[in-house]
Order: structure tokens, then C-alpha cells, then sequence
């Protein structure tokens, strides 16, 4: 039952850090891989499919898909959070592909939404989910009644013409009116996600935060990463989180300075900046510096593919079937395989600012 699926040679060392490997963790009632990191969050992923193609996450070519019946169902879904709720996860993250894409998704919401965390603050399983906005218009006024706990959506311009040469798609309109029907739908913890690019969409950024503090929205910048054995990486693209706030900060007239308003024991990788002074004196925006600003030696998180594929980081190829466990019923073996899995997780990755050491799965494949 403990099989990977795929392995990677233990021979990579992060930039400036030894890799220490300590074994198989022991899963007794909370998570907790061989460096003693608690995991508390996980991110799910519903499919590997996206109405999008953005070029940073879609290889040219195309993925292969998974069928149908390979997808994890609902109730092996609602199963594996019941498992991981019990072990002291607190935040289940709901990602793609696109999540929007799959059917009847407002009741898997309102069942997770149902299960008791007693890590979580409400004393249930936190809901959040990214989404490219597309389908949203339909779909945000049932996914905020359905309890979800917050919601990002990706958005890297405000340009029509950059939007369709990013994502292959005219249909930057369509997103916008996503965005607007979950703020009209009242959804809490609304978020907007932007891959900071430059010469892309380095002067816009600023033009970004102005966008979703209107909206009551958390902008969050992020860098780009080696992906899909770097392939969809262009080194002179990457903007650092630094620039990107001294960029901010330029643009709207003030200085930035460190906020400490998310819960470190279940928020994910993303570190707060509050503008001082100047018009927009007070408001919060994010940096995600996966590239310049490693945060491993926090890491709360797991990732699981659509497929039910357990994977410890998204910067590694590693991964366990979890799905196999489910359809059997068995639950010692998936507290088996968590054991398994968090033990063989990294002190750090392996990212490079060459495009080098990256995985060679697709963002698109696990969820960013």
C-alpha cells in the first residue's frame, strides 16, 4: 500500500541549506513530518483541467489528462478531509486544473464545510478555493451560501490584450464579472492571486492592488517558478518580492513595513505588507517569494492530485496513492501513507533562479 508513484533521487540541496532526512514520521493524532513541522493546511486538487491555458501553468502542448474515474469522487473527497480534519488539519484549499469545472461543486463545500476541526478556529474544516473567475458569475452566490471560507482568484493584468497572451483567451471581461459576483454574493477572505512578471505586467501592479482594495479584496503578488522541468520558465521574467514591493511602494507614494494579520499555525506561504503613508496608507497586499524568500522551514501544507496522488512539496516529483487506500476502505492505510509522506518530506527545494531543479510535473497538474 506505502508505494510511490514516483521518486526523485534525495541528492538535491537547496541553495544555503543542508537537507536533513530523519525517516518515516509517526502519525500520532497530528501531522507532523520528520523536522517537526505540523501540517495543518492541505491543498486539493478536483481536476486537471482548465478553461485557461496560461502559459506559466499549460505547456504548449497540452497535458494528459486524467479520465474520469480516476478522479477522486465527493465522497472520497469528504472521506480523506473527515481523515485529515481528525489529524489536526484545520484549512482545505480546493484547486485545479480550474475546481470550478466539476459538477455540483457547492455541495462538496457545504460537506466539507460540515466536518469538525477541532484545530480550526469555528471548529470546522476551513474551505477556501482558487479559481481563474470564469464560471464564477454562476456559481458565486451558492458557493458563498454553501459556507465556503474564502475564496483567490488568479488575475495577472488588467490588459485585455496581455490577459489573452497570458491565458490564450479572450475573456478578461468574464473574469472581472466573476469578481464581482462574489463580492455582490458577500464571500468572505476574497484574495487576488498575480504572477508578477517583468516586462509582462511590472508596471500594472500597483493598478492590481487599486483593483481589489475597491472590491474589499487581498492583492498578492507571486513569483514565478521552474515548473514542468523548468521548460515554462524564463529567468529574465522572474521579479523577486522585494521589487515587487519597493515597486508598490513607489507607485502609490509610501513605504511598506511587515503586517501580522494572518494566523501563522494555518496560513499559507504568503507574508503581509502594510503601505505607509500616501493615499493608500493602511492597506495590506502579499508577496509570495518562493524563488528569493524561501519560507520551507515554515511549511504547514500537502498537496493532493486530482488523481489522489500525495505529494509532500510542489517543488518535487514524489508522490503516494492515496486513492487506492480510500477505494478500499482502509483507513490505517492512509494514515499509513501521511506517515510515509512526511517523513520523506524536504528540509527545502531545489529551485534555482536558472530555471533548474524544478519538478517536472505542470502547475497545472498539482494546483499552485
Amino acid at each position: 500500500m506505502l508505494v510511490p508513484l514516483r521518486t526523485r533521487t534525495r541528492d538535491a540541496v537547496p541553495v544555503g541549506r543542508a537537507v536533513d532526512y530523519r525517516g518515516s514520521a509517526t502519525v500520532r493524532g497530528e501531522l507532523r513530518d520528520g523536522l517537526d513541522r505540523q501540517v495543518r493546511y492541505v491543498r486539493m486538487s478536483l481536476t486537471d483541467r482548465c478553461n485557461l491555458r496560461c502559459t506559466y501553468c499549460m505547456p504548449s502542448e497540452g497535458v494528459d489528462h486524467a479520465d474520469r474515474a480516476e478522479l477522486l469522487s465527493f465522497e472520497e473527497i469528504e472521506h480523506l478531509a473527515t481523515v485529515l480534519a481528525r489529524l489536526g488539519v484545520a484549512k482545505m484549499r480546493l484547486t485545479g486544473g480550474e475546481p470550478t469545472l466539476r459538477r455540483d461543486l457547492p455541495d462538496l463545500v457545504r460537506r466539507l464545510r460540515a466536518i469538525p476541526a477541532a484545530s480550526s478556529p469555528d471548529g470546522r474544516l476551513r474551505v477556501h478555493m482558487t479559481s481563474n473567475g470564469l464560471l464564477l458569475p454562476g456559481l458565486a452566490e451558492a458557493l458563498a451560501g454553501a459556507g465556503l471560507s474564502g475564496l483567490t482568484v488568479s488575475l495577472d493584468t488588467l490588459d485585455p490584450h496581455k490577459f489573452q497572451t497570458i491565458t490564450r483567451a479572450a475573456a478578461l471581461p468574464r473574469v472581472i464579472e466573476g469578481i464581482e459576483a462574489a463580492c455582490a454574493a458577500g464571500q468572505p477572505g476574497l484574495k487576488l492571486n498575480t504572477v508578477a512578471i517583468r516586462g509582462f505586467n511590472d508596471e500594472e501592479l500597483h493598478e492590481l492592488c487599486r483593483f481589489a482594495w475597491e472590491r474589499g479584496m487581498t492583492p498578492r503578488f507571486i513569483e514565478i517558478m521552474p515548473m514542468a522541468g523548468g521548460a515554462l520558465y524564463v529567468p529574465g521574467e522572474l521579479m523577486p518580492a522585494a521589487q515587487v514591493r519597493a515597486r508598490v511602494a513607489d507607485a502609490l507614494g509610501g513605504a511598506v513595513s511587515p503586517d501580522r494579520v494572518q494566523n501563522p499555525g494555518i496560513a499559507g506561504p504568503a507574508s503581509y505588507w502594510r503601505v505607509q503613508g500616501g493615499a493608500y496608507a493602511g492597506r495590506v497586499f502579499g508577496t509570495i517569494g518562493a524563488m528569493t524568500e524561501n519560507f520551507c522551514e515554515r511549511c504547514n501544507r500537502l498537496r493532493i492530485s486530482a488523481r489522489g496522488e500525495l505529494h509532500g512539496c510542489l517543488a518535487y516529483d514524489d508522490a503516494f496513492d492515496l486513492r487506492a487506500a480510500l477505494r478500499q476502505g482502509d483507513d490505517d492505510a492512509v494514515t499509513g501513507i501521511l506517515g510515509v509522506a512526511l517523513g520523506a518530506k524536504r528540509a527545502g527545494h531545489d529551485f534555482r533562479l536558472d530555471g533548474a531543479g524544478g519538478p517536472t510535473k505542470p502547475m497545472i497538474g498539482i494546483g499552485g
